[in-house]
Parts: structure tokens; sequence; C-alpha cells
């Protein structure tokens, strides 16, 4: 059974509902465009790694919601 997330922005109006935990990366990448640093591509790709999951989130300034 696959997880599914929603994923709020707490600096920025943006969510996205209802995403398979094994996409998160790739639906929050373009959020995060902009920027070029390692650390924010390193965050972003950590997503996918459920022991890193919770910190990566904190560090990008992402929510994660287990979607009902």
């Amino acid at each position: 059974m696959t997880t599914t997330v929603s994923v709020y922005d707490l600096n920025f109006d943006r969510q996205a509902k209802n995403l398979s935990v094994s996409n998160l990366s790739d639906a929050v990448r373009p959020w995060f465009e902009d920027w070029s640093d390692a650390s924010i591509r390193n965050a972003i790709a950590n997503l996918d790694v459920p022991a890193l999951r919770d910190e990566a989130a904190e560090y990008l300034g992402l929510e994660l919601q287990i979607a009902a």
C-alpha cells in the first residue's frame, strides 16, 4: 500500500494534495526551481528517503500530512 500525503508550503501559498510519497520530490521540485543551492537540491532528493523525509521537509519549509 502506497502512502498518500498532502504537502503545504509554509512560506508561500502553495499546496499539493493526495500525492504518493514516491513522487514527493518530483511534485515539489518546480516550487524551488529559482534556487540552485546544493542543500536545497539535496533536501528535495531526501524527501524520497523515509528516514530523512521529515528533516528535509522542515528544511524546505514544507508541512507533510498523511492524506485520508
